[in-house]
């Protein structure tokens, strides 16, 4: 149900134009623990615990029509995402190296917190369009995909193949080099490519034409949200009002920038808002007009 069957690109140095400037390399990543890493854990500890220990996480938490739509057991469009072949280490390698290789970027451009609703987004809409074509073969004539309702869908790729075209959407004309064959390849291109060959597959009922049926739909989503990626602000809403600007913990003002009162440049309360922003959202959410004041500060001695 995965992409394990897969060649990914090579993760050594050399592999093509940089991306963020200051001479980090394609797929450099920040230090520190970001939600990349996490996913990747928490991917990874799933699937160990599920194989060794608790083997009946796969009860709870596979993606099935008979579950999700007919049970009306929707935290499946979650939880599926997590769970990986029981018999297929390479499974849950794979993908994870795919997160690995990809994420950084992804995140880098959308912030923490809208790059962690984006992923979930990816692998929900696999779900739904597993489910979806799944309905449409048992209902009607269109047989691109009748799995059967209690044909269990677990893999993170879904959520990879957003990741994934994501990256053809942000840096599209950086070259990475594939494992096999050992060629150079332009970003849109591989990503788009990967993508065709899913379509493909599914097409021609591939006999994982459900986990290909997840990654159009990642893909799809991935394509969706990365260029409106302002719609993501709301998904964790359930925990509150995001739209609420939270003010600096003891109203300290950020140490990277003086007051500007009795200057032409920008004021510090100003200047507050735009990192307040980028720290919630990302740079990919300031306006220009936003970047020229943060430009125009930077340029103080501080």
């Amino acid at each position: 149900m995965g992409i394990h069957d897969r060649d990914y690109v090579n993760s050594n140095r050399g592999m093509g134009n940089s991306y963020g400037g200051g001479g980090q390399g394609l797929f450099a990543r920040a230090p520190g623990w970001s939600v990349t890493t996490w996913i990747i854990v928490i991917n990874i500890a799933i699937h160990l615990l599920a194989t060794t220990t608790f083997g009946r996480l796969y009860d709870f938490g596979f993606l099935s029509v008979h579950s999700a739509i007919q049970r009306l057991e929707v935290w499946r469009l979650i939880t599926f995402q997590f769970l990986h072949d029981p018999g297929s280490l390479m499974h849950v390698i794979f993908n994870m190296f795919g997160m690995w290789v990809f994420g950084p970027m992804v995140e880098k451009h959308l912030g923490r917190k809208k790059y962690l609703a984006f992923y979930l987004m990816c692998g929900l809409s696999g779900g739904l369009l597993f489910i979806i074509l799944n309905l449409l073969g048992e209902y009607t004539s269109l047989n691109i995909l009748r799995d059967g309702f209690n044909t269990p869908l677990i893999g993170a790729s879904a959520g990879v193949f957003g990741v994934i075209v994501a990256c053809a959407h942000i840096s599209p004309n950086s070259v990475i080099r594939l494992l096999f064959p050992p060629i150079p390849m332009k970003m849109r291109t591989f990503a788009y490519g990967y993508v065709a060959i899913a379509l493909f597959s599914l097409l021609r009922g591939s006999p994982n034409a459900g986990g290909e049926a997840a990654h159009i739909g990642g893909a799809i989503a991935g394509y969706f949200f990365i260029r409106n990626s302002g719609m993501l602000i709301d998904f964790f809403d359930i925990f509150g009002d995001s739209r609420k600007t939270k003010k600096p913990k003891g109203g300290k003002k950020h140490s990277s920038y003086r007051n500007y009162k009795n200057t032409s440049g920008p004021s510090q309360d100003e200047i507050d808002k735009i990192l307040q922003k980028v720290s919630q959202k990302g740079l990919a959410s300031l306006s220009e007009k936003e970047k020229k004041t943060l430009a125009a500060a930077s340029k103080h001695d501080v």
